[in-house]
């Protein structure tokens, strides 16, 4: 049983130091200051999964018994003010908007596998700490789409366009 545990968890340490990379990378390419710096704090909260997912698998490999310490509430996406897109090229902002879709999709990614890995886990601490991190996952999903909604927005009202629905 430990050997398929170290197997999920070790999965999972790969997607979040992919989740930690990306989101390093793109915040020195996106223009729009919201999503650098959604992009610099989400960037932190990846490395703590990475941290938290190490410590596991460590305790695993040792046959500790799996302590849950829950993973501390964030709440990354405080209220923004709106952001200003003058002087902000219209290619730059589509380019931002591409980005931060592709960073909704990597959180839905990883959300649903946390959720997959939550129904097939042995134990019910195993199941708890998948359900957590899928939580925190669907949360990033959860307010990077409201981010690029505001932002498409925002991108549409400046442009003198109004989308019919």
């Amino acid at each position: 049983m430990n050997e398929k545990i170290i197997g999920i968890l070790k999965f999972a340490l790969v997607r979040e130091r992919e989740g930690m990379e990306f989101y390093r990378d793109k915040k020195h390419a996106v223009k729009t200051p919201n999503v650098r710096e959604t992009f610099e704090t989400l960037e932190e909260m990846e490395r703590q999964h990475v941290n938290y997912i190490m410590s596991l698998i460590e305790n695993v490999s040792r046959g500790d018994e799996i302590n849950i310490t829950s993973l501390p509430p964030m709440n990354i996406f405080v209220e923004r003010t709106k952001t200003e897109l003058k002087g902000i090229s219209i290619d730059n902002v589509v380019g931002d908007l591409s980005v931060l879709r592709t960073a909704y999709l990597i959180e839905k990614d990883f959300a649903d596998f946390y959720s997959d890995a939550a129904k097939k886990a042995d134990s019910e601490k195993l199941r708890q700490i998948f359900n957590d991190l899928a939580r925190w996952e669907r949360e990033h999903q959860k307010n990077l789409f409201k981010l690029y909604n505001d932002l498409m927005k925002e991108y549409w009202g400046d442009q003198g366009f109004t989308p019919l629905y």
